[in-house]
């Protein structure tokens, strides 16, 4: 006999049912109601006010993020039964990309969100694994968690998009992406596509070179607009999703219709910011991978510069969770529209592309976006653990090494 769902449930399933896409936009108890088909004072005799929705909706997606965390607490794992509950833990959040985007919000939203992870999944048990956290080497740690957990959601994101774009055609099942999902990571680029001239090793005195090559001054960087700065500044203050076109022109001291005289509605000026700020960045990176003898170089050059990029201009890392959120109105696509011209090296690697197989069509661009968003995570790393630049420079590298090589769950 099925168990019936609870109206209780049900109301929190149609909660999350709104981070189907990412965005900001919250949802009133109206809307809420209208998506369960009851009134809004049903709600009520669930849930005393909205606040109380929202803490439920945290309980239970901690609690899910700890059912599937807890199947890979055996110490007594080998390694083939830990990589199929890898395989699971991937699926479960390809098919349920709600709770991806909720994490999203929540990482945005809540001050020290890795404590608080910890903290609710110790609670509930999760004892090993969590206190590695707090021992010797944990920037290594850090480096392999948060670049596997980049590169699972872009690949998430990155195969809904696809999968929208052929709706209708044959594709993988999404146990069979999660496979090989989890065996492109532990490969890597080089391990996936084989060794060539190409992808050859960087020697130390290479790389000393290269990191020369990617230093930014912030002096020598054009002023930054200003409501780019009054835009981050207002996101400190009052979180993202409070961010009012008031908000910016108080911090900017003018009329609010001044801005949209220039703007049509605060989306329109956002993009149109950040756009700037990535076409600049997107013309640096153009001029240092210049200096790139082959693809391994062109991807840490990429990375490289980013990294300089964003610690001479920390503002826009607010404006880079502002476009995650609102990646319901430009795919993963569009946004390659930020990174600056084609690079060569990207019209050179077209066929080393096509022979990463996770199941869709993956062209040189995604590798460039992807290796992209790992210096905005290690940015983030470094503001709230105060990072030194040498630390920041070694998690780089490490970063590097699993994008290229492979990293081990």
């Amino acid at each position: 006999m099925v168990q019936k769902t609870s109206t209780k449930q049900l109301i929190l399933d149609a909660a999350f049912s709104f981070y189907k896409q990412p965005c900001f936009k919250d949802f009133s108890m109206s809307q809420l109601a209208a998506k369960v088909g009851i009134s809004k004072t049903a709600i009520y005799r669930h849930f005393k006010n909205k606040d109380a929705v929202v803490e439920n909706m945290k309980k239970q997606f901690f609690d899910i993020f700890y059912a599937q965390l807890s199947t890979i607490q055996n110490k007594n794992l080998d390694s083939k039964t830990f990589n199929e509950k890898i395989i699971k833990i991937i699926s479960f959040f390809a098919e349920n990309s709600q709770y991806i985007n909720y994490f999203i919000i929540l990482h945005a939203q809540i001050k020290d969100f890795e404590k608080k992870v910890c903290d609710e999944l110790r609670s509930k048990g999760l004892e090993d694994g969590i206190e590695k956290f707090y021992q010797k080497n944990k920037l290594a740690r850090y480096s392999r968690i948060y670049f596997c957990a980049v590169t699972i959601l872009y690949f998430i994101k990155l195969r809904e998009n696809q999968l929208s774009a052929i709706c209708g055609k044959k594709t993988d099942s999404i146990g069979d992406f999660s496979r090989k999902m989890v065996n492109f990571i532990q490969k890597g680029i080089v391990g996936t596509i084989g060794e060539s001239s190409q992808t050859s090793k960087i020697s130390k005195e290479r790389f000393a070179q290269l990191d020369e090559i990617c230093k930014i001054n912030e002096e020598d960087l054009p002023e930054e607009d200003k409501i780019f700065t009054a835009f981050s500044t207002v996101i400190t203050k009052y979180g993202i999703n409070n961010v009012t076109v008031e908000h910016i022109a108080d911090e900017l001291n003018m009329a609010k219709s001044s801005l949209y005289f220039y703007f049509e509605n605060k989306n329109k000026m956002l993009l149109h910011l950040v756009a700037k700020e990535f076409s600049l960045l997107g013309t640096i990176c153009e001029e240092n991978c210049a200096e790139a003898k082959t693809y391994t170089e062109f991807i840490y050059i990429n990375m490289k510069t980013e990294i300089s990029y964003f610690s001479a201009r920390p503002s826009i890392l607010a404006l880079c969770s502002w476009l995650l959120q609102n990646g319901a109105e430009h795919t993963v696509d569009d946004e390659k529209e930020f990174l600056g011209p084609n690079n060569v090296w990207e019209k050179r690697m077209s066929e080393i592309a096509k022979k990463i197989d996770l199941g869709f069509s993956i062209r040189p661009e995604h590798i460039t976006v992807w290796s992209g968003l790992l210096p905005v995570s290690l940015t983030i790393l470094k503001i709230k653990h105060k990072f030194s630049d040498e630390e920041t420079n070694q998690a780089l590298n490490y970063m590097f090494d699993f994008l290229m090589y492979g990293a081990k769950f």
